[in-house]
């Protein structure tokens, strides 16, 4: 018969020996689900950043397009104007001259184009311009759209897609004929007194595009496509092989239409987890091994610990937060409360780990305040105050003038003076608000409680305290120039935050052409 000693003996064994396996198939469980999570959240981080670097090229063709049709909109009254000979020669000469400045101003750009009506003119009355690497710009032959049909998207769709969609569009890559090169086009229908003008448009490389996003990368063999506005078809024929592999992946939409999507192989991630799922096992096993020779002389001593870390691996199964870990309180200097001490380690480490990962998701590395990730969830929860109540904020758009100038001149590190600067403004004279970095040298300011109140003579404040701001290099004094707009919150106006954002940035670009005119006296 066996005596009681050898049965308690044999129930507690088995139970640490349960016990253990059990607790180590949630850590093991637990620590693969938060790799995964980690790494979902890396391969999103890194999808939204390079899709807001592509958005900003996009969005800055768009931009430079929406100012050439107000600018083609300003310089003629009545359609009828177009049959004067010499009024169509000057107005194409000065818009020819615009276009020029603006697009060898914006990254990016390929070529731009501006086509007059051919119910107004003949089928070749406009131009269509190609900006050389340096800076110098090619007139192209322009096509005769009177030998095209309005259908033949091949040869005319650049000018008729548009003019049926009645706005403007980014159209899917094509070739230009009697040009070797890829191009994908923005293009704007102009029309005055509700009369067709005609159509201008950027053209991009696409070839800029697809380069750029090949040299995306993310773990060993993680790599980016860029897909149509079908989301099936991929342009990046360099990785359609890859994408047969199992893999998880993040996508964005980009401003043209198109998604960019990441994908990261399962290999990948699982490599980084195994090292720690192997010193998770083998630290348990060498705790149980421990716990079985200490149970064998101290049997009555293991039950109480062993009940604490039964209810401790629950709740650790259901998602323990910080304020439990103080429940577990085992006092015993042996096997079980070393159990005990690296349970706990283990788990705070994932809280710090997970802390140190968010933090690195909402902040700015380089000016520290927040980022577009961040400011993304603000848009979130402001568009959900707005559906349920009446708050009361403005929006100030902020662009640093003239930067890219300065990072050719003196170079990215001054640059990125010239954007810290700007932060330390913002965040100086606007206390109270969230201040955001939302693209390489755009800023916004979502203005509450006293900002709000009192924005008028903050920015009289912030103007002031850019102009008496000085980057020196040198000998070269480089001025703090920025461009802002401000915007309030309307609610007979504005639906959506969106709303006022856009109110802010064309006050924005008010002031930045202001301050061009300024400068040229």
């Amino acid at each position: 018969m066996k005596s009681i000693q050898s049965k308690i003996l044999l129930v507690v064994i088995s139970g640490l020996l349960i016990i253990t396996a059990v607790v180590s198939a949630i850590a093991v469980n637990m620590t693969h689900e938060i790799m995964h999570k980690d790494a979902d959240r890396n391969l999103n981080n890194v999808t939204q950043k390079e899709a807001a670097y592509i958005n900003d090229v996009l969005g800055d063709i768009k931009k430079s397009a929406t100012i050439m049709q107000h600018y083609a909109k300003a310089e003629i009254n009545d359609i009828n104007d177009l049959k004067n000979a010499e009024f169509l020669r000057t107005y194409l000469e000065k818009n020819k001259k615009m276009f020029s400045e603006i697009a060898i101003n914006t990254s990016g750009v390929e070529g731009y184009f501006m086509r007059i009506n051919p119910e107004y003119t003949d089928g070749k009355t406009g131009f269509y311009n190609i900006v050389n690497e340096d800076s110098t710009v090619r007139e192209m032959q322009i096509t005769d759209l009177s030998k095209y049909d309005p259908n033949d998207t091949k040869n005319a769709g650049w000018y008729y897609t548009a003019v049926k969609e009645g706005k403007a569009v980014w159209l899917e890559p094509y070739y230009f004929p009697g040009y070797e090169e890829l191009l994908i086009s923005y293009t704007i229908p102009v029309y005055i007194n509700s009369k067709l003008l005609g159509v201008i448009g950027f053209d991009m490389n696409f070839g800029y595009l697809i380069d750029r996003i090949d040299e995306i990368s993310v773990y060993e063999n993680g790599y980016a496509v860029l897909l149509a506005s079908d989301g099936k078809t991929n342009y990046n024929e360099i990785n359609a092989e890859d994408s047969k592999n199992p893999h998880t992946k993040a996508t964005a939409t980009l401003q043209n239409g198109m998604y960019l999507e990441l994908r990261a192989d399962y290999k990948d991630i699982q490599k980084d987890i195994h090292p720690m799922l192997f010193k998770i096992v083998l630290a348990f096993v060498m705790v149980l091994i421990f716990s079985i020779i200490y149970t064998i002389f101290v049997t009555y001593r293991i039950v109480r610990p062993l009940k604490q870390l039964t209810s401790a691996a629950k709740d650790f199964s259901d998602g323990l937060d910080e304020s439990k870990l103080s429940e577990i309180s085992v006092n015993s200097k042996d096997e079980v409360g070393t159990l005990s001490v690296v349970f706990k380690d283990t788990y705070k480490k994932i809280l710090e780990y997970t802390t140190y990962i968010n933090a690195l998701a909402y902040r700015d590395s380089l000016t520290g305040i927040k980022n577009s990730t961040a400011y993304t969830e603000a848009i979130t929860a402001i568009n959900k105050e707005i559906n349920c109540d009446n708050p009361r904020f403005g929006v100030l758009v902020a662009d640093i003038n003239n930067l890219k100038q300065t990072n050719d001149k003196y170079g990215h590190d001054v640059g990125n003076e010239l954007i810290i600067h700007t932060s330390r403004i913002l965040t100086d004279i606007f206390k109270e608000s969230s201040v955001f970095r939302i693209g390489g040298d755009e800023f916004a300011v979502i203005l509450k409680n006293n900002d709000y109140k009192d924005y008028r003579n903050l920015l009289v404040e912030f103007d002031k305290a850019c102009s008496e701001d000085i980057i020196t290099v040198y000998e070269n004094r480089i001025p703090v120039s920025i461009a802002r707009g401000v915007a309030s919150y309307n609610p007979d106006v504005d639906r959506i935050y969106e709303d006022v954002f856009a109110n802010a940035d064309h006050a924005m670009y008010l002031n930045k052409e202001e301050s061009k005119k300024l400068a040229s006296v």
